[in-house]
């Protein structure tokens, strides 16, 4: 059974950590493109010493119609007036005619195996140092781990779930990662090559 490692905290893993893993799992988020920069966020949980991230990733339009929690993925979102509506934001209508504004997803299906060394905390405190994009990622970070706050018992839960179920039955589900596969090319990673 999963658990916090420690306190809840997002981390960002190495990017050449995750192209390795990739290599052997296609299901790992890495794109050869773009992800050089683009920090893997995610959620830390352990079990019984052994770490998995659970990744955050970004609204896209096919979130729309997503329920707001599923066997293998929750969304964050906020609630908002119709004239709060941003250019670029992914939104639906709410009964009530107010809007959802989905700011991301917990994917759980993609979680993965990761060693200390290969990740580092995200500092969501703000700095007089910080640019103006960096100000408007850390808001954005804050409602994320705000909303994260709220539900991890849930998350935790759910993740535990998934885990466990595969390692039972050895049975992947779509689009899952195969974590035995992982765990084993995890333990045979060399930070240094």
């Amino acid at each position: 059974m999963f658990s916090l490692k420690n306190n809840l905290k997002f981390i960002s893993i190495d990017q050449k950590y995750l192209k390795y893993l990739h290599d052997f799992c296609k299901e790992v988020y890495w794109q050869p493109v773009g992800y050089e920069t683009k920090p893997y966020l995610g959620i830390l949980v352990e079990d019984k010493g052994n770490e998995y991230v659970i990744p955050l990733s970004s609204a896209k339009e096919k979130h729309k119609s997503w329920k707001n929690v599923d066997i293998d993925r929750f969304l964050i979102f906020e609630n908002c007036k119709k004239s709060e509506k941003a250019l670029n934001g992914i939104y639906t209508e709410n009964p009530d005619g107010s809007l959802k504004h989905i700011i991301s997803v917990i994917d759980l299906k993609k979680m993965i195996p990761v060693k200390s060394g290969l990740y580092s905390e995200i500092n969501l405190n703000f700095s007089p140092d910080d640019s103006e994009d960096m100000k408007k990622y850390k808001v954005l970070l804050n409602i994320e781990y705000s909303f994260c706050i709220k539900i991890i018992d849930s998350v935790v839960q759910k993740a535990s779930n998934l885990y466990d179920n595969q390692k039972s039955t050895g049975k992947i589900a779509k689009f899952c990662c195969d974590f035995n596969l992982l765990e084993e090319k995890s333990g045979e990673y060399d930070a240094k090559s």
